[in-house]
């Protein structure tokens, strides 16, 4: 089946439940299988005999469906995408409120919260939801002596109804993030968590990586090692037999790191599939870690990929330490460094989670 929308939601609930295996086949390859048969043209009909056709021919190779995703997994990937669409639908309406504070109440235009698990309080006060009383007392002090229009008009409907919006966005966000919180403690994530911690990720970092990449063994064999392929008509250098590393291909895939080559006509590249969201995670932590101030007491290899960093920077630069002419500018310089530094953490991570898996099932 294809895996659109809460229709399928459904169906993959009742089948579930009854004993039935479910494979998801991905919308564009169905497109594909249309194109196969030549219809140019779409309805249930069709789709129901391509659907029929992909699923048939590939029966016996796993590879071609999209990973299923277990009740629980599945549900914390739809509260991720919940965070992201809070974060999208936030900014606009923070940008709006605090233009009108600017005439309103200036004395607050630039106040926040000190933590991420809690909402700020010009917020709360604006909205007239609960807050702790001395900080009520301290904002009603603040605006009988302010200079904007609050102090005699009081605030707005418009900003009033902004800062209920803020204040259940924001509240519901940190629900969420409790939420996967609760999740992370879950003895069966256990591995995972030891193998993230040797590279100081966030609780999104985790969340998402974790969401992608289960269930680890996908990309084992039967003994717990990297799942392998051996080419026996193709020969490297050597005159050995070429081994396609399957499981690390499929874990770079499932974190968006998945290179494939794109030729047309006399040019030639390379494309990145796979998450995107998983890969903006991973910009993000590399951005986080990298570029800014280093983390207190980092883990080695943190501290690895930090030097790696510098190091590909430098080798860019001239011998006077400027840009090299023939490389791109120094921001394009430092967001190739950092998409560098995102693709040796896939590596490193995938090899720290096979040995926190092979140490939990000892």
């Amino acid at each position: 089946m294809e895996p659109t929308g809460n229709y399928s939601k459904l169906w993959l609930n009742t089948l579930l439940n009854a004993g039935k295996e479910v494979r998801f086949i991905s919308n564009r390859d169905l497109t594909s299988y249309r194109k196969l048969c030549r219809w140019d043209y779409k309805d249930d009909d069709h789709d129901a005999v391509a659907l029929a056709y992909c699923g048939w021919y590939n029966i016996n190779n796993p590879s071609a469906f999209l990973s299923l995703k277990t009740p629980e997994i599945n549900a914390t990937y739809q509260l991720f995408l919940e965070h992201e669409r809070i974060n999208r639908e936030l900014k606009p309406i923070v940008n709006r409120a605090r233009n009108l504070l600017h005439t309103e109440f200036p004395e607050a235009k630039n106040s926040k919260s000190v933590t991420s698990d809690k909402v700020d309080g010009i917020w709360l006060f604006i909205s007239n939801s609960p807050q702790h009383p001395g900080w009520r007392k301290r904002w009603l002090r603040i605006v009988k002596n302010s200079i904007g229009t609050a102090r005699n008009s009081g605030f707005s409907s418009q900003l009033v109804k902004l800062s209920s919006q803020i204040v259940r966005l924001k509240q519901r966000r940190i629900e969420i993030r409790q939420g996967f919180k609760e999740f992370l403690t879950n003895p069966n994530y256990q591995f995972y968590n030891d193998a993230f911690d040797q590279f100081n990720l966030g609780i999104y970092d985790r969340i998402i990586i974790l969401t992608q990449v289960h269930p680890f063994e996908q990309f084992l064999n039967s003994e717990g090692k990297e799942l392998r392929k051996i080419k026996p008509r193709k020969f490297g250098k050597s005159g050995k037999p070429v081994t396609k590393r399957v499981g690390l291909n499929r874990f770079h895939a499932c974190l968006g790191k998945a290179i494939k080559p794109w030729e047309s006509g006399k040019k030639k590249g390379h494309i990145v599939t796979g998450s995107v969201l998983a890969r903006i995670q991973l910009y993000l932590w590399a951005r986080r870690t990298m570029a800014m101030s280093p983390p207190k007491n980092p883990k080695p290899r943190v501290t690895e990929l930090r030097d790696r960093y510098l190091n590909d920077i430098q080798a860019k630069l001239t011998e006077e330490g400027k840009i090299d002419p023939n490389h791109p500018g120094n921001n394009s310089l430092k967001q190739w460094g950092k998409a560098r530094v995102g693709d040796k953490l896939v590596k490193l991570l995938f090899k720290e989670l096979i040995r926190t898996y092979r140490k939990h099932r000892e």
